[in-house]
């Protein structure tokens, strides 16, 4: 069922419009996503939100690469043959295994997030892009469908783990607050 899928979705360089619309949504579902959400809270001043949201980033980045690691599934473009890929985008590129799909986990934590903590409608906006970033994974051939699954699951599960960290665990709290206090301190002294 898994490859029946893969096959239907991997369509890397059968439209060009497309494969740039795929290429674009894929790397800014990389690390750039930091800048766009981190960067915003903390200008506004919402810094204990900042902390919740980069912790909740880095654990998520750390635990897909354990497992990836721990299970070590290859990646379809490594397995199957006539898999579809974009020139700088495939196997040759992703160098780690593909279970879980590292993208799909981190802007699905990130969808996550933003809905639990803040608006609806722009959770609902970032849960519609964090589909299209699982999408574009497969649709670029490094990753099977249930590799995107898995990394949406484990967001959406240390999404809701910290989200309970923040509002029901105290000592998580007077951490968090004692950090976001120190950072200013921290920055005078670097400049």
């Amino acid at each position: 069922m898994d490859e029946i899928l893969f096959r239907a979705l991997n369509l890397a360089g059968t439209n060009g419009v497309v494969d740039a619309a795929m290429l674009l949504i894929t790397t800014l579902g990389a690390e750039y996503i930091l800048v766009f959400v981190a960067l915003p809270l903390w200008l506004r001043g919402r810094r204990e939100a900042t902390f919740d949201f980069l912790l909740l980033y880095v654990i998520t980045a750390l635990l897909t690469t354990a497992i990836k690691y721990a299970v070590d599934r290859p990646r379809p473009c490594d397995v199957l043959i006539n898999v579809h890929t974009l020139p700088g985008y495939g196997c040759n590129v992703e160098r780690d295994p593909s279970f879980p799909s590292g993208h799909a986990s981190r802007a699905v934590a990130v969808a996550a997030f933003i809905a639990l903590r803040f608006d609806r409608r722009a959770g609902m906006a970032a849960s519609v892009f964090a589909v299209l970033v699982g999408l574009s994974r497969v649709y670029l051939g490094v990753h099977w469908p249930s590799d995107v699954l898995a990394g949406a699951l484990l967001g959406i599960g240390l999404a809701l783990a910290v989200e309970l960290a923040n509002r029901r665990l105290p000592l998580y709290q007077r951490v968090r607050k004692w950090i976001v206090e120190l950072i200013p301190h921290w920055l005078r002294r670097a400049a």
